[in-house]
């Protein structure tokens, strides 16, 4: 059997299996890590962004600096937690320039300076292909993080900005489409939603960001809460790209929005919140289904999955 044969999400559980953790942190299956340090919890999360996988051959290096930490800034975001501090390691290809590496440092910087995170250390080598790894960590008080575990009936659900912009900015390098610099600067330079999360820290159930598309992050809450989700198709903030389809919005994946789940009592909070559209609700079951004039919609392999 081949990796491929179980995809992405089974390996992460199979990688779970054999985990060893004792249970007094919260390990595999959530945004971060979430280990209790006194009187704070410590949030510890690691991405890796490959060329050719993650990034084109020839993306501008400031750029790639400022969302290979913004990605990972988003991870501290969806648990609604501060992001402090960072570890870079770079695996890059025989040949590459000092200019490449410097730039690429200049813009990882400035989002570690727009957001606080401090760069702390990290680590080189030679590969055939550039691979970009960090590590980020960041914090809360103590019981403050939200995590995607805890969604329950009734609760509604709500989402940051607008959904599909990302994928938009993607198609339109790929068909090198002239006049959508709006939606390429959303995918090549992404802005993690760290005020958004805290904005509704106090009263969220759950939350996720939004990486691997809409409906598939929402399923990752489902799966983990042990809820389904109803989510209402007209209320939906799509994007307003007319190059691509409204079901491909929902799939495509790197908007880096915040998705939540909010206690129902909230609800007019949520609705003065100038961050976060309520699209939907928290219901039993174990799935999301959208609902678009009183039918069900149903939307197949929707989302990104690296296997």
């Amino acid at each position: 059997m081949k990796v491929e044969n179980i995809g992405e999400f089974g390996l992460i559980d199979r990688i779970k299996a054999f985990s060893n953790s004792k249970g007094h942190a919260l390990g595999i299956g959530d945004d971060c890590a979430i280990i209790p340090q006194g009187e704070r919890e410590i949030l510890v999360s690691v991405d890796a962004l490959v060329e050719g996988v993650h990034f084109f051959k020839n993306a501008e290096p400031f750029l790639l600096g400022r969302k290979s930490l913004a990605v990972n800034i988003s991870d501290i975001a969806a648990m609604a937690g501060e992001p402090k501090w960072a570890f870079l390691s770079l695996s890059l290809k025989s040949g590459t320039e000092l200019s490449w590496v410097d730039d690429f440092l200049k813009g990882f910087i400035s989002m570690a300076d727009e957001f606080g995170v401090e760069l702390l250390g990290g680590d080189t080598t030679k590969a055939k292909e550039t691979v970009i790894g960090v590590t980020i960590i960041g914090e809360n008080p103590i019981g403050a993080s939200v995590k995607r575990g805890t969604a329950r009936a009734g609760d509604l659900v709500c989402v940051s900005g607008k959904i599909g912009c990302s994928y938009a900015g993607l198609k339109a390098l790929e068909l090198n489409l002239k006049g959508y610099q709006n939606f390429i600067e959303a995918h090549i330079n992404p802005t993690p939603r760290v005020n958004e999360a805290l904005s509704i820290r106090e009263f969220a159930t759950a939350m996720i960001d939004v990486s691997d598309g809409f409906i598939q992050d929402c399923n990752h809450i489902c799966k983990q809460s042990g809820v389904g989700m109803k989510i209402w198709w007209d209320s939906i903030p799509f994007c307003d790209a007319d190059f691509i389809t409204k079901e491909q919005m929902l799939c495509g994946g790197e908007d880096y929005q915040i998705a939540a789940c909010i206690d129902r009592r909230f609800k007019d909070k949520i609705e003065k919140n100038p961050y976060f559209t309520i699209v939907g609700e928290v219901v039993e079951g174990k799935e999301v289904v959208i609902v678009k004039d009183s039918d069900v919609i149903e939307i197949k392999k929707c989302g990104y999955e690296h296997f």
